[in-house]
């Protein structure tokens, strides 16, 4: 799955999809009122440049870690059949990997070249961002639906996901919701140094890319 709208924005040309989940505190589903105790539910949503979901996770609680979750979900095992020779881009909050591409960490001494990365990767997570803002919009009982039973509400909130991909992106006004990327020490002390340097790679090949079409 090539995606040429990603490749631009990125400056490289293995761009499969942005991973995230709908989990902060102030962005997270709230699936409501069972037996009186407002409790919350984890999506972890892949998507394309298109904004439309291409692989869904939902059962989790809210209050269980994004990065525990990912490895923790049905499409974890098997990053290696079905992103191939492409990646997945991610936020911090999740450990870089050879399929899994996330940010430097910004301990104040990052290079130009990395400073640029994650911008670049920044600028292509946006899709995400809005995917998950226009899902919410899209389907309001998200904020507080009051189903009983967790089989029934992961049921409810996959088929919204359905719905949100059928649907038209122009029949609702979409406002950016703004979102601050998380902090993760459990996702960086997973990174491993082939991840790394495969991130490192692409940092060099973007950093090249920009010197040749200044």
């Amino acid at each position: 799955m090539r995606s040429a709208n990603m490749q631009q924005k990125v400056v490289t040309t293995a761009i499969m999809a942005i991973l995230d989940s709908s989990s902060s505190d102030d962005d997270e589903l709230d699936i409501a009122v069972l037996h009186k105790i407002r409790r919350r539910i984890c999506l972890q949503g892949i998507c394309n440049e298109e904004k439309k979901f291409i692989n869904t996770f939902v059962g989790y609680p809210g209050s269980c870690h994004d990065s525990w979750v990912f490895q923790n979900s049905p499409i974890y095992n098997k990053l290696p059949s079905y992103c191939g020779d492409y990646y997945i881009l991610g936020d911090s909050a999740y450990p870089c990997s050879k399929y899994v591409i996330t940010p430097y960490r910004d301990n104040g001494h990052l290079t130009r070249a990395q400073k640029t990365f994650n911008y670049k990767l920044s600028t292509g997570r946006v899709a995400i961002e809005h995917t998950f803002g226009i899902l919410k919009q899209r389907f309001r009982q998200l904020y507080f639906c009051k189903l009983k039973g967790m089989e029934k509400l992961c049921h409810f909130i996959r088929a919204c996901c359905v719905l949100h991909n059928i649907a038209n992106e122009d029949d609702l006004d979409f406002e950016e919701e703004r979102t601050t990327e998380q902090t993760n020490v459990f996702a960086n002390q997973a990174d491993g140094p082939r991840g790394n340097a495969f991130r490192d790679a692409i940092c060099q090949n973007i950093q090249h890319n920009l010197n040749q079409n200044p």
